[in-house]
């Protein structure tokens, strides 16, 4: 059995036409930024917990940036992916920053409460 014959070109003996398979997306660092974005937005919102999620927020945005340059030099592709995990990152880190903030003025309510009832109970 021979190959097919393209219309317009000569009958090759023994060599099937190559076909050019679609592209498939590679973004390896794009890929990774998103995943740990997106698990660090998930530990971000958990009290307590959402101090394993500051270091996979920040190494998420890096990488997400990253896989976004490797696109716009041409070396990737799959920008959107690059691009959810850098909206991903921000949003987790904002969460960080913002439990941060409401557990730190938590903790100062009560110290001055203690305070107050300390002082109350010496006179």
């Amino acid at each position: 059995m021979s190959a097919p014959q393209m219309p317009g070109m000569p009958p090759q003996a023994g060599y099937a036409p190559q076909v050019q398979l679609p592209q498939q997306p590679k973004n390896g660092l794009g890929t990774a930024g998103f995943v740990l974005g997106l698990v660090g937005l998930v530990l971000s919102v958990i009290p307590f917990i959402n101090v394993v999620a500051w270091p996979l927020v920040i190494v998420g945005l890096v990488l997400s940036i990253v896989g976004i340059v490797r696109v716009n030099k041409g070396q990737a592709n799959n920008k959107g992916l690059s691009i959810a995990g850098a909206i991903l990152s921000v949003l987790g880190l904002v969460g960080c920053i913002w439990w941060t903030v409401v557990i730190g003025q938590a903790v100062s309510e009560l110290q001055d409460q203690l305070e107050q009832v300390t002082v109350t109970n010496e006179r």
